[in-house]
């Protein structure tokens, strides 16, 4: 099994095993990382580019990626500011694409527009990360997800998941969804009804699992017997209009009254950035994981990296990696 020279533009052409060889990467990536000093593997200068080109804004994304190039010893090239690129000028992503591949050994992409990755990694000659495009898909925010959730409840199956707040326009839950179900998970759905999970992603989730997700406007009550409560905020820049995001701007809020009725066992996460969905109340519960979950994104994107370089080898069965 060999992840060296693939695409990521979506989970769904990935296997339960591929995943799970990140994850178990990820882990190692993590205990070097969490080394003291003295005791960190070395990580000899590495004679490979990353070039991110984010299109639309990022924090943890754009940076986790570039903090994991340069831990791994490599380089990190940015398109960050479009109208200081020749796209600016007409140039279309086909062509953009071709060149950062002239300049680079691995493409992350974010783009506000739907199926913009997929597109960029039919021009490039380089592998090509999805980092978000437009509503579809996030997949290296579901194996940040993935990581966190192993880490905390020891499994990655049989959990009760909520997923609450923008399902229609929430690409994190879009790409999280379908894999929680192919790993045999229950998936509670809470949200206005017009914020609704899509159907395609409703009957995708349907058809891994054979249990069609439950659907609810109600958190006060979902939270009540759920193992994993994963908040998203009202998506503001995909609504048509300030006045229609208005409209459900604040309808969940995850405060202290609202966690103790949850069970003490259930974990609390969100991609960030938060806006006002979880209040920061919540923050030292020791159920809310989110911040550990964005951590988890250097070593998940450090993994990744790795083996699409391939930058790790297969020694007496056991993975091996490093750069001396």
């Amino acid at each position: 099994m060999s992840l060296v020279g693939r695409d990521l533009i979506s989970l769904d052409a990935w296997t339960l095993e591929e995943i799970t060889l990140v994850l178990d990467l990820a882990e190692e990536m993590a205990r070097s990382l969490a080394a003291p000093a003295g005791e960190q593997p070395p990580f000899a200068p590495l004679d490979r580019i990353l070039a991110t080109c984010f299109f639309e804004p990022s924090t943890r994304t754009r940076l986790s990626f570039a903090a994991a190039m340069h831990r791994l010893g490599g380089s990190v090239i940015c398109l960050q500011d479009v109208k200081m690129s020749s796209l600016a000028k007409g140039e279309s992503l086909a062509d953009t694409m071709r060149m950062m591949s002239a300049y680079s050994d691995l493409i992350v992409i974010r783009h506000s527009q739907e199926g913009a990755a997929q597109e960029a990694a039919e021009a490039a000659s380089v592998p090509v990360i999805n980092a978000g495009d437009g509503t579809r898909n996030h997949p290296t925010q579901t194996l940040t997800d993935l990581f966190t959730l192993r880490r905390r409840k020891g499994t990655l199956s049989g959990l009760k998941v909520g997923l609450c707040g923008d399902l229609k326009n929430g690409r994190t839950v879009h790409s999280l969804a379908p894999v929680l179900a192919r790993l045999g998970n229950e998936i509670v759905c809470i949200a206005p009804p017009a914020l609704a999970l899509p159907g395609e992603y409703m009957e995708e989730t349907e058809r891994l699992s054979g249990k069609r997700p439950a659907e609810t406007e109600d958190l006060a009550g979902a939270v009540a017997d759920l193992d994993v409560l994963y908040m998203t905020r009202i998506q503001a820049e995909r609504f048509p209009s300030p006045d229609e995001y208005e409209k459900y701007r604040g309808v969940y809020v995850l405060n202290a009254a609202l966690m103790r009725r949850a069970p003490e066992s259930m974990m609390v996460m969100h991609p960030l950035p938060r806006v006002d969905e979880i209040a920061e109340e919540v923050d030292t519960d020791p159920r809310a994981a989110y911040f550990e979950q964005a951590a988890g994104g250097v070593p998940v994107r450090m993994a990744l990296i790795a083996l699409i370089l391939g930058l790790v080898e297969e020694v007496e069965g056991s993975k091996r990696w490093g750069f001396e």
